[in-house]
């Protein structure tokens, strides 16, 4: 009898084993890539990508930079891609000599070199480099958006040659010359650069400012504590010796504004007060500076 029992035990493990055997044959097969072979940027993407160049620039935010990328699709995969992230005067891409927060520029190369080896935006390891949080969802943010332009064909056009393009008002205002340079790479405005130059030495008057915050010591909402300096000539006005602080506001709006619409059509007016003269002067520059971009 015990015999009997152990020999049926026997077959049954005997026919488990070989019911498992078969299981794993008949398998189901898959078109996910093995281990350390490339996925294809359809495949990466969930959709197909249609060949040209796309770019994306995110608004200007209120420390003065912003992100922007380009995209290159050829035969269907993504041939070529670059994100950074630039200042709004110099329309300079962030680098060791003008940015020194050390961290955000390894976060930027780490995100490139990642996007173009996986071609996937949600398999990048986004803790491989500690730090600069938000670099890392304007890259998500702007990933996004090329691939699906890229889906939908919306293929960039560019609106200017790149260079730079400068103008100067034809006479001095209470001593000052105001002069524009505008930069464009890749077919759209990267930087706007507007400022007076004083034009004789003179005298002026400086904003007093916190020595921790480094913002104006005010005496009431709207007047600033000043005191006494002296102007050079060549001297480009700022807090240190010019006391209007409308007309500083004034050149940071329209700054993020004309980048923003990449041109001086469009522009927001309305909210913009105060600084008349270095509103309208700044506009007639930019527009004569961009007569020779187009």
């Amino acid at each position: 009898m015990t015999k009997k029992v152990l020999s049926l035990i026997l077959v049954a493990v005997l026919a488990m084993t070989i019911f498992a055997g078969c299981a794993k044959d008949e398998a189901p097969k898959t078109d996910e890539p093995k281990e350390g072979e490339e996925k294809t940027s359809e495949e990466a993407t969930g959709g197909e990508l249609k060949d040209g160049k796309y770019l994306v620039k995110l608004p200007v935010s209120d420390h003065m930079n912003y992100p922007m990328a380009t995209m290159e699709v050829k035969n269907g995969e993504i041939s070529s891609f670059d994100y950074n992230e630039y200042l709004a005067d110099s329309g300079e891409a962030k680098n060791p000599d003008n940015y020194s927060y050390e961290e955000g520029l390894e976060v930027i190369k780490n995100l490139n070199e990642q996007f173009m080896d996986k071609k996937d935006v949600e398999s990048i390891d986004y803790d491989a480099v500690s730090g600069a949080t938000h670099t890392k969802e304007s890259f998500k943010e702007v990933v996004a958006s090329l691939i699906e332009k890229a889906e939908k064909g919306e293929v960039y056009e560019p609106a200017y040659k790149d260079g730079e393009y400068e103008a100067k008002a034809g006479e001095e205002s209470h001593g000052w010359l105001s002069e524009i340079k505008i930069v464009v790479k890749e077919g759209t405005i990267v930087g706007v650069d507007f400022k007076d130059v004083a034009v004789e030495d003179m005298e002026g008057e400086k904003v007093v400012l916190d020595e921790e915050t480094k913002e104006p010591v005010m005496e009431d909402e709207e007047t600033p504590k000043t005191e006494p300096t002296n102007i050079k000539k060549g001297d480009v006005k700022s807090l240190e010796n010019y006391s209007y602080l409308p007309s500083f506001d004034t050149i940071k709006e329209l700054t993020k504004q004309i980048i923003d619409n990449n041109g001086i059509e469009d522009l927001e007016l309305d909210g913009i007060s105060g600084a008349t003269n270095t509103k309208n002067t700044l506009i007639e520059l930019a527009t004569k500076a961009l007569e020779d971009a187009k």
